[in-house]
């Protein structure tokens, strides 16, 4: 069996929804259970409606009237029945009304308020296929067996999750079309939660580590994961196959196509995740597996950026021959909730990162830090980030890459490999990112960019039973197992 997840975009309109009931057909053979978003753009909207009902900024009727119009539209295009989501939207409403006389908005009913979003579109999405013929049936995350911690707004899945999900949806499979919410997930005592936004790729690597698919689909709205962000490098390419470390380390700072813990419950057991465009259904997009085997020519396979953060000095010849000294500063820092990305030390001195959102938390910090050490913070600084899993082997890495920067006359303020040895970051002014990228990508991929093969199998949800070899368009120096016994 496969999982196809179906993000906003793919489900955000009733043409949208058609062009995944072709999809979802292709890949009956394989026995799929979709995963469906919220109709795009819907859980910002829901967001904005708790946050104005608290301020009372306007009445519940105006703040569902919008949401309850989009899709009451994608119902009459599709021909299914307008009143399909009307016990839903009594739900929201209700909900709605609390806030709005309490003025209370709390993490527990604001996920109650979110969760619509997705019980919405995976009912739209299960009217529609059993309308065109393929029985199907919504089921919400909670309904399918996703137990989560307490965290509201960002849980995290139980391990008895994915007993509970085999025991629900392995007799559904093959027989009806599962339509699972994405993002979505129950406490032990019963309490709606969501996983974080992106969470609904979350839900799709659960399901699918639960049920041991064959494959995990991403179904997107791009061809997969680039070597660049194609916004700053104009000849950045698809990568055709990644390793599930690669993806991770380049999600993480910045291939934001990918939700970084999409990758956890998958490489557990070695399921491939495939990302593929909805809207380009025959390009065989990006398929991301446990590990590679053998050598590759290739040292660096991507490169990504997260601009805007902080850049943090700290400095005290305290920490010369002091044990503890770094745990005192990292317990300061925790104190006040700031989250670390990039790390650099010396005897003297702690340099790193931080994201902009922890601007406040951390000039907090800095006024205890301050007591003891100097403290100087830089704004505006870029996290580049070299990832290729060639990096292991092939020596010389860091050098090519500092005497790009070096070149091109940029400086770099803090440098970081990651203990994986496939991740090589540093950190430059946000003013010479673009450059810094550009150049790299010259240095490293454009001579690798992928040429397109004629009669390249096209994605999974066509194809069958097929995975692994067929995947290695413009990739033939590189074998990567697909354990398809799965």
């Amino acid at each position: 069996m496969i999982v196809m997840k179906f993000g906003g975009t793919s489900v955000g309109s009733a043409e949208a929804i058609r062009r995944v009931g072709e999809i979802v057909a292709q890949g009956l053979p394989r026995k799929p259970a979709v995963v469906v978003s919220a109709v795009s753009k819907v859980t910002d909207r829901l967001l904005d409606s708790a946050r104005r009902a608290q301020r009372r900024a306007a009445t519940v009727d105006e703040l569902l009237e919008p949401l309850r119009a989009t899709h009451q539209q994608i119902l009459s295009e599709l021909r299914l029945p307008k009143r399909l989501v009307d016990p839903d939207f009594a739900r929201l409403g209700e909900a709605l009304r609390g806030i709005y006389l309490l003025r209370e908005l709390t993490p527990r009913s604001l996920d109650y308020v979110v969760s619509f979003g997705e019980v919405c579109s995976a009912k739209i999405m299960a009217a529609h296929l059993t309308a065109r013929g393929i029985p199907a049936r919504q089921w919400t995350g909670w309904e399918v067996g996703v137990v989560t911690d307490d965290e509201h707004g960002e849980a995290n899945v139980l391990d008895e999750t994915y007993t509970l999900v085999k025991k629900n949806l392995q007799g559904e499979l093959g027989k009806r079309v599962p339509v699972v919410t994405g993002f979505l997930g129950r406490t032990r005592a019963g309490q709606r939660t969501t996983l974080g936004r992106g969470g609904s790729d979350y839900s799709a690597a659960v399901i699918g580590r639960a049920l041991r698919a064959k494959e995990i689909q991403i179904w997107t709205d791009v061809n997969g994961i680039m070597s660049c962000d194609p916004r700053i490098v104009a000849d950045a390419y698809t990568l055709r196959t990644l390793t599930f470390a690669e993806a991770a380390e380049l999600a993480y700072f910045g291939a934001k196509v990918l939700h970084p813990r999409t990758v956890e419950p998958a490489v557990d057991v070695g399921i491939p995740v495939r990302i593929v465009n909805t809207f380009a259904p025959d390009d065989a997009g990006t398929l991301v597996v446990k590990k590679s085997q053998g050598g590759t020519e290739h040292v660096v396979e991507g490169l990504a950026v997260k601009p805007g953060n902080l850049l943090v000095n700290v400095t005290s010849m305290r920490m010369l021959d002091a044990e503890g000294y770094l745990a005192w500063v990292f317990g300061v820092l925790a104190k006040h909730n700031v989250n670390v990305d990039c790390l650099a030390t010396s005897e003297v001195s702690i340099s790193l990162t931080v994201d902009k959102r922890y601007e406040q938390q951390v000039k907090e910090a800095t006024q205890e830090l301050r007591h003891y050490a100097r403290v100087t913070i830089h704004r505006g600084r870029s996290i580049i980030c070299v990832v290729g899993e060639g990096m292991r082997v092939r020596p010389g890495v860091a050098g090519e890459v500092f005497g790009v920067t070096g070149r091109e006359g940029i400086n770099v303020e803090l440098i970081s490999q990651g203990a994986s040895e496939l991740n090589l970051t540093f950190v430059v002014a946000d003013a010479h990112a673009e450059r810094a990228l550009q150049a790299l990508h010259d240095h490293f991929l454009k001579a690798q960019q992928p040429q397109p093969l004629p009669g390249a199998a096209p994605p999974a949800s066509r194809r069958g039973q097929q995975t692994g070899a067929a995947h290695s368009k413009g990739r033939a120096t590189r074998k990567l197992s697909v354990d398809d016994s799965t």
